[in-house]
């Protein structure tokens, strides 16, 4: 996270995938350089072979970064619903109209500026282009749908609900 307060970064998702990367090996230096024991475990608890004990407590490390720390970075600063709780929040009497908050979202940029961000996102990594003033999913954009459509549905994330 100090990496967002040190540089600026546009596409902060990818920045967090890179950086999970880039200590994988320092995972594996820091898990080869500990005893398979950290002196206190018993036998019984202790996987004698390297390779699928390190390849576990790498999955582990995996789940911990993407199932939490990207998470964490997603609701902070994609999630629509905390936006809109946090200009409640900075109002004067902590309270706001609906059209207040379509005016005053995102710090004064607009619900509009939410729907123009997400659309240059998508133009940006290459799922869609723009022609004719009309968004088109790229063969790329059609696979992401494809793959997270199903999913959406079976849990029951549809729109229509």
């Amino acid at each position: 996270m100090l990496l967002f307060r040190a540089v600026p970064i546009r596409r902060r998702a990818a920045a967090m995938l890179r950086l999970f990367l880039a200590t994988v090996p320092l995972y594996v230096g820091a898990y080869a350089a500990t005893p398979a024991d950290l002196r206190f475990l018993s036998p019984w608890l202790v996987e004698p072979r390297f390779v699928p004990a390190c390849a576990f407590g790498l999955f582990v490390y995996g789940a911990l970064f993407f199932g939490g720390w990207l998470q964490v970075y997603n609701l902070a600063d994609r999630g629509c619903a905390l936006h809109i709780l946090l200009a409640i929040g900075e109002s004067p009497d902590r309270a706001m109209s609906a059209p207040e908050i379509e005016i005053r979202y995102e710090r004064g940029r607009g619900l509009h500026w939410m729907a123009d961000k997400r659309i240059e996102d998508i133009l940006a990594i290459g799922l869609a282009t723009l022609r004719a003033g009309r968004l088109h999913a790229t063969p790329k954009g059609a696979r992401v749908a494809r793959l997270f459509g199903p999913l959406r549905a079976f849990l029951q994330l549809d729109d229509t609900q």
